[in-house]
């Protein structure tokens, strides 16, 4: 098992919570978790970690509105993702971390592509599954993301395990465990300060304006781009994926059988194979 160490780093005006392994490596890979309820940089990767550390220096953060990082009171004109790109880059600069490669899973894979175009020079690889932020037909929201935006008309233990049971194919994959995944993500998730930015992040017209990046920016990234996608996610519909693929030029595209919107997690022995392949050139 990779030693974690966790700590708060300014980032800006902001703060954020830094889980950190394989420190030491010369390249760094930063983890941007989704945008559900309760959601964490480690209750969407921990599983993932101990792939990447041997090789990488690994960071894995709550983003500002999540977690044990800021909760601002309110959003600057350029919505949530803005706000969480220029906080992640601030916190690069103040680890003095030059460049990062890239792993972002749902809304942590819009904001990966965010900071490409913002910064293309400060980021490596890119690594995005069931990225959020698609265009055309595949940006309509389902209703299973439309449960997870509305999340709190009834944040119940019972609203949580159905939301759970929306990000995997086989819930069973937790066993007796569910029950306790539920219960852990609830806690987060009724703290005031976190339940404050899920509103503000997914208020209409104004927290996730800007988030997609335009067709031009896309069509104007060199980097490499591995996008990954649960072939039978019903959060971010696979046509995502593939609407990213055709317009980002060194992007390749794997889907996951049974697998679900959580590749990361109900396939985490692919997906970390795949992704540090990947990563070192080999696909």
């Amino acid at each position: 098992m990779s030693t974690i160490t966790t700590t708060d780093v300014k980032a800006g005006e902001h703060v954020i919570r830094l889980n950190r392994a394989g420190e030491g490596n010369a390249e760094a890979v930063l983890f941007l978790h989704g945008s559900g309820p309760g959601a964490t940089g480690m209750s969407n990767f921990s599983g993932n970690v101990d792939a990447f550390a041997g090789d990488y220096d690994c960071l894995v953060i709550d983003q500002v509105g999540w977690g044990d990082s800021s909760h601002p009171d309110e959003l600057p004109p350029g919505g949530r993702v803005r706000q969480i790109v220029a906080a992640n880059f601030a916190m690069l600069d103040e680890l003095g971390i030059e460049k990062v490669h890239l792993v972002g899973n749902s809304l942590g894979g819009a904001v990966a592509l965010n900071m490409v175009v913002r910064a293309p020079d400060r980021i490596g690889k890119v690594i995005g599954m069931g990225s959020a932020g698609a265009g055309g037909a595949a940006a309509a929201p389902t209703p299973e993301l439309m449960k997870l935006i509305t999340f709190y008309n009834d944040p119940s233990i019972e609203s949580m395990k159905e939301l759970i049971s929306y990000m995997l194919v086989n819930p069973g994959l937790f066993g007796d465990r569910l029950n306790e995944i539920a219960e852990e993500r609830l806690k987060v998730a009724l703290r005031p300060e976190v339940r404050r930015s899920h509103e503000l992040t997914f208020a209409p017209s104004t927290g996730l304006v800007g988030m997609s990046v335009p067709e031009t920016a896309l069509g104007r990234i060199t980097n490499d781009v591995l996008l990954i996608h649960g072939r039978e996610d019903p959060v971010v519909r696979l046509e995502g994926s593939e609407w990213f693929a055709r317009r980002i030029p060194n992007a390749r595209l794997f889907a996951i059988p049974q697998c679900a919107h959580w590749a990361q997690i109900e396939a985490a022995d692919t997906f970390n194979a795949l992704a540090t392949a990947f990563l070192a050139g080999r696909i």
